[in-house]
C-alpha cells in the first residue's frame, strides 16, 4: 500500500486491463497485418506497399518537396498522389491527400531530408517521446490521487494508442502533447501555453471549445499570446513558402476536403468516432448525416459548455474540454484522441476502485484506437464510437451538473 493507503498504481486497474486487451484481440486481425508490415519495413528498410501506405509518407513528401523548393504538387490532390508515387518508385498506392495549412510544414521539413525508414523511426521515437513528457506534465498538474508511481499504469492504458500511433505513422503524438502541455501550463505558464495552443491552429478541429475555455477562465494573457504567435507561424510559413502556398490550401485543399467529407466512402468514415462519420458508415448520405449530428451533439455540447463554465477545478474543466471536443466535432479520428485518453487514463489512474462497470466503461474509451476501425460489423454497431464518446462526457459532465439540476427538477414536480 502507498502513503495514502491506495493500493499500487499498478494493481488498480487489473479489471480494466482485461477488457482493454480484449476488445483489441477481438480486432487484431485489422491492426496486426498493419503493424507487422511497419515494424517489418522499420527494421528491414524495404519501402513495400505495406509500409508506403502510412499517413506519415503524406509528411515525408511535405518535406522532400519543401527541401525542392516547390510546394504547389501538395495541395492538389492529383498532383499529390502522382509525386507520392514517384518519390516512392510505387504505382497504385492508396489514394491520400493533404490536408493541412502550410505552417505545419514548417515542422515536417526535416523528415526530407532522411530515407523513409529513418524519419518515419525519428518522426516516432521524437513526438511519442515528447508525448510521455507532455503526460508527465499533466499527470502532475491533474493526477489527483493518481499517486507518483501512476506513470507505468497510465503509459500501459494508453497501450492501444501508442500502438495505432507506430501502424499510422500519424501525427496524434505531436498534436496530444500540444493539446497537454497547453492545459497543464495555461495557469502556470501562459507563453508557453500559448505557443501550445498555436501549434493547434495546424488541425483546428481539436481546438474547437479552447477559446471558451481561456474565456471561462479568464485567461487574457493566454489569449493574447495564441492570437499572436499564430499570426506569426503564418507569418513564417508565408515568407518561406511563399504566399502561394497559403492561396492554394484555401482554395484547393480546404474545398477538397469538403468533397472528401461528403462524397468519399472507405475506411477512413470507420477510423471517427463521431455521430456523423457513424452515420456516414452505415449508408446515410452526408446531409442527412451532418443533420443528424448536430442534432445529436447540440444540447450536449451546451450541458458541456455549462459544465466546463460552472466547474471548480482545473482538472475537471481540462476533461470536459476535451470530450466536449470530440463529441462536437464532425471530423476527428480515433488517432486523433491522444489527450482525451491520457487525461482518462489519469483520471482511472485516480480511483481507488476497479469495478467491472468502470472496467468495461473504462475500456471502451482506453481501448477505442484498436477495436475501431469495425469494418465488416453490422451497422447498427457503427454508432459505438459515438455512443462511447458520449458516455464519456455524461460521466464527467453529470456530477458537475447535478447540484445545479437538482433545484430546478425539485421546483419542477420531478423530484421530491
Amino acid at each position: 500500500m502507498d502513503a495514502q493507503g491506495l493500493q499500487p498504481a499498478w494493481t488498480r486497474a487489473p479489471r480494466l486491463l482485461a477488457c482493454a486487451a480484449l476488445l483489441c484481440l477481438a480486432n487484431a486481425a485489422v491492426w496486426a497485418p498493419q503493424i507487422a508490415a511497419v515494424l517489418h519495413g522499420l527494421f528491414s528498410g524495404d519501402v513495400l506497399a505495406g509500409f508506403a501506405n502510412r499517413d506519415f509518407a503524406n509528411y515525408w513528401l511535405s518535406g522532400r518537396l519543401a527541401l525542392s523548393g516547390d510546394l504547389s504538387p501538395l495541395y492538389r490532390q492529383e498532383t499529390h498522389q502522382a509525386a507520392l508515387e514517384a518519390a516512392f518508385g510505387l504505382g497504385a498506392l492508396e489514394t491520400r491527400n493533404w490536408s493541412y495549412p502550410p505552417h505545419f510544414v514548417l515542422f515536417t521539413w526535416p523528415l526530407g531530408l532522411m530515407p523513409y525508414a529513418p524519419a518515419y523511426a525519428l518522426f516516432m521515437l521524437a513526438s511519442g517521446g515528447w508525448f510521455l513528457m507532455a503526460m508527465r506534465s499533466a499527470l502532475r498538474a491533474f493526477g489527483g490521487d493518481a499517486g507518483s508511481d501512476a506513470f507505468g499504469l497510465v503509459v500501459l492504458l494508453l497501450a492501444p494508442f501508442i500502438c495505432l500511433q507506430v501502424l499510422a505513422g500519424q501525427n496524434g503524438f505531436f498534436f496530444g502533447a500540444a493539446m497537454l502541455q497547453a492545459l497543464a501550463w495555461r495557469g502556470s505558464r501562459p507563453v508557453a501555453a500559448a505557443a501550445m495552443i498555436a501549434l493547434l491552429t495546424m488541425k483546428p478541429q481539436l481546438g474547437l471549445l479552447i477559446p471558451l475555455l481561456l474565456l471561462a477562465e479568464r485567461r487574457w494573457a493566454v489569449i493574447g499570446w495564441t492570437i499572436a504567435m499564430s499570426a506569426a507561424l503564418t507569418g513564417v510559413s508565408a515568407i518561406v513558402f511563399g504566399p502561394d502556398a497559403w492561396r492554394a490550401f484555401f482554395t484547393e485543399t480546404l474545398p477538397y476536403q469538403r468533397f472528401v467529407a461528403a462524397h468519399w466512402d472507405g475506411m477512413f468514415l470507420y477510423m471517427m468516432p463521431t455521430w456523423f462519420a457513424s452515420l456516414r458508415a452505415a449508408g446515410v448520405g452526408h446531409e442527412t448525416a451532418l443533420f443528424a449530428h448536430g442534432v445529436v451533439v447540440l444540447p450536449l455540447v451546451a450541458a458541456c459548455l455549462a459544465a466546463m463554465w460552472t466547474a471548480k477545478d482545473e482538472a475537471v474543466r481540462s476533461r470536459l474540454l476535451l470530450a466536449g471536443t470530440f463529441v462536437a466535432t464532425p471530423y476527428a479520428f480515433n488517432y486523433d484522441l491522444g489527450a482525451l485518453l491520457a487525461l482518462a487514463a489519469i483520471w482511472i489512474a485516480a480511483q481507488k476502485t476497479d469495478s467491472w462497470t468502470r472496467a468495461i466503461g473504462g475500456s471502451l474509451i482506453l481501448a477505442l484506437p484498436l477495436w475501431t476501425p469495425l469494418v465488416g460489423r453490422p451497422d447498427v454497431m457503427l454508432v459505438l464510437p459515438a455512443l462511447a464518446m458520449t458516455g464519456l462526457l455524461a460521466v464527467w459532465a453529470a456530477p458537475v451538473l447535478a447540484p445545479h439540476l437538482r433545484p430546478l427538477a425539485i421546483r419542477a414536480g420531478f423530484v421530491r
